[in-house]
């Protein structure tokens, strides 16, 4: 269960909190009696020159204790009446799904606290959030005894025990001045389902909740981790959102990644020419609780590659065969040997537009600690320039266990100082 907590109840919680973070995960925070009192803001990160640039490992240095901490939480809000069904697995049927598109999510609550600072050359900014769980259970693959068949775990949660997916943040700043969003932040962006048209069954399985802008030659830079895709790319992918010629329908989607390698793929259906039967295209034998397979381990034949399956669901690949029926293992749920649905490759990240923004992260126990650093200035079109004396609105958003429903923090504002 994710932690909820509001930061805010109190001024001496927040004041605790100024002086503490996630490092080591401690059970209490006590007060260092000789750090300056540099207060916090909840709705402005200041963003000042560093003595000394921190080390960029995921630590935190004595160093971020001269930043001031913008400290807020973000919500889960409802997003709007769902038109169509979203999970392939429910077959067009929408008595299956909630009707809000954020459901079961609805009314989660993530405490954070967010720092900035510079170099000079370097921003950097130390991103803490509240989060108890890490989640990592991403649409893994399962047997369906009942109907002899692979599937996999829905992406979007039918109710409070369908949450398999994993953590995630998103940032977004306006590149130029953008209709609105110096008011709206993100929520310019985000085209809701009860503006969509043309709308019919071919559209099933696709987001009806899209991020695209309000006015052709519009951008802004996004930025989104994602606890699994980026476990080995120490980065995140840094894109940008723009206008859609289909805007109002399902397949506009705005959002688009800077220029670059992909450090993740999906673990690709398999399927039995003699059979038609489908699963997963990758497994490793015997392994459990294992959530991606790395792309060293599929050229390495960790991972084999499945060359058949059975009418009964057994698979069969290069030296072996698993045969489901009858193994708890691979069931729904809490199946301990469940297929994950990605592949993972860092190959070329640091090196390319994609992965120009890097992250460190660290789960702690209590909550995720992320150190992020990308150049000031890159050269590249599709990300904000980040000038001194500057204020940047910006918003954020905090993924728990979830593919579409973000607690958001919005109409903040971001202040660079020389």
């Amino acid at each position: 269960m994710k932690t909820i907590k509001l930061l805010f109840a109190t001024l001496f919680i927040a004041t605790l909190f100024v002086n503490c973070t996630h490092d080591d995960a401690p059970d209490y925070c006590d007060v260092d009696p000789g750090a300056p009192d540099i207060g916090y803001s909840i709705d402005t990160l200041l963003v000042k020159r560093f003595s000394t640039a921190p080390n960029f490992d995921g630590d935190v240095d004595a160093v971020w204790s001269e930043a001031r901490p913008l400290m807020n939480s973000a919500t889960v809000t409802p997003a709007g009446d769902r038109i169509i069904t979203l999970n392939k697995s429910s077959n067009y049927d929408t008595s299956l799904e909630p009707t809000d598109l954020m459901d079961p999510y609805t009314g989660e609550a993530y405490s954070y606290s967010l720092k900035g600072g510079h170099d000079g050359e370097y921003l950097y900014l130390l991103f803490e959030w509240e989060d108890d769980t890490d989640s990592q259970d991403r649409e893994s693959w399962f047997f369906n005894e009942g109907t002899s068949k692979w599937q996999q775990e829905n992406k979007y949660a039918n109710h409070v025990n369908d949450k398999f997916y994993e953590d995630k943040f998103g940032f977004m700043f306006p590149i130029g001045e953008p209709e609105g969003f110096a008011g709206g932040t993100c929520t310019v962006t985000c085209h809701g389902s009860l503006a969509l048209t043309g709308i019919d069954e071919e559209d099933a399985g696709n987001k009806v909740t899209r991020h695209y802008m309000k006015n052709e030659g519009e951008l802004t830079d996004f930025w989104h981790w994602k606890r699994d895709r980026h476990a080995l790319a120490e980065a995140c992918d840094d894109g940008f959102v723009q206008w859609e010629d289909d805007n109002g329908y399902a397949s506009a989607n705005g959002r688009k990644n800077d220029e670059g390698i992909s450090p993740y793929a999906n673990n690709q259906t398999f399927t039995d020419e003699n059979t038609g039967m489908k699963g997963p295209k990758y497994v490793i034998p015997n392994r459990d609780n294992y959530y991606w397979i790395e792309q060293s381990e599929i050229d390495g034949e960790t991972a084999k590659a499945v060359t058949a399956i059975a009418v009964d669901g057994t698979l069969t690949y290069v030296g072996g065969t698993i045969n489901p029926n009858g193994d708890p293992d691979y069931s729904q749920g809490f199946g301990n040997k469940r297929i994950p649905s990605i592949i993972i490759n860092p190959a070329g990240q640091g090196n390319d537009h994609r992965s120009e923004v890097q992250v460190q992260a660290k789960h702690v126990g209590t909550g995720w600690q992320l150190e992020i650093r990308r150049k000031l200035i890159t050269g590249d079109p599709t990300d904000k320039e980040f000038e001194f004396g500057e204020d940047i609105p910006f918003g954020l958003a905090i993924f728990g266990n979830a593919a579409i429903a973000h607690g958001q923090s919005n109409f903040l504002t971001m202040r660079i100082e020389e």
